[in-house]
């Protein structure tokens, strides 16, 4: 089974507690940091494309930050369908729209109607499903084709996957096994969601939690930015988080 045959089925079965994930303390910075990375949190009038938007987590904090829509685009028909609850529920129509295509393959190839440029394009995680380097490439592809110039990227990726602070859990997530594969490794991550935990595989490569700014550079982006987790309000707030 493919990486992204594996993503498509992992997130299936975790839909329904996913969105759980935004309440752990890793959840907590890195909605602080994703807000920091987009300014002064006002995105008023500028559209974005949410690469592996799920269930519309962070799309939602865009709309909250004044963008005139969003775009979510995901391999998981269950997220996307939370999503769009989700939006119903909240009485919105219009300002975020769902399609279903792996981020990895040319989204020009599903005929989707979403715009020819963006002003914010987002990649939230989507790296930690790549096992091949093709897969990374052809990820960064779409943000480097979709992405307006002067436009801006913002994405989370993995740091050490074999951090002390991962394998205790003390953030909210830990790792169950971890194995080698090449240029990389893949581990079972579990995130401590309530009212339950979630588990998925997760394949991640040295040349994205190593910190290389090459793949980004390829695809056109500069200035790149790695934003400091000091940076976050709940680290201001408590030193010791």
């Amino acid at each position: 089974m493919s990486s992204q045959d594996i993503v498509k089925t992992s997130y299936a079965q975790v839909a329904t507690a996913y969105d759980g994930y935004a309440q752990t303390p890793a959840g907590i910075i890195e909605a602080q940091l994703i807000a920091r990375a987009l300014g002064p949190g006002d995105l008023t009038g500028l559209h974005v494309l949410d690469l592996g938007g799920g269930s519309g987590i962070h799309a939602r904090e865009c709309i909250d930050y004044g963008a005139e829509s969003v775009d979510i685009v995901d391999i998981s028909p269950e997220m996307l369908q939370i999503a769009s609850n989700i939006e119903e529920s909240l009485g919105r129509e219009g300002k975020i729209r769902f399609f279903e295509a792996d981020v990895s393959k040319p989204l020009s190839e599903y005929n989707h109607p979403l715009r020819e440029k963006y002003d914010v394009v987002m990649a939230n995680w989507i790296f930690s499903h790549a096992d091949k380097r093709s897969t990374l490439e052809g990820m960064f592809a779409n943000i480097g084709a979709y992405l307006k110039p002067g436009g801006i990227f913002v994405g989370i990726r993995d740091a050490n996957p074999f951090s002390h602070e991962f394998k205790t859990g003390k953030y909210g997530a830990h790792t169950g096994w971890v194995k080698e594969i090449e240029g990389g490794v893949k581990y079972w991550a579990v995130l401590h969601c309530k009212p339950e935990p979630v588990e998925f595989e997760v394949a991640s490569l040295e040349i994205i939690y190593g910190g290389s700014k090459e793949l980004y550079e390829n695809a056109g982006l500069t200035k790149i930015v790695e934003m400091s987790l000091e940076s976050a309000q709940c680290v201001k707030d408590d030193p010791e988080f």
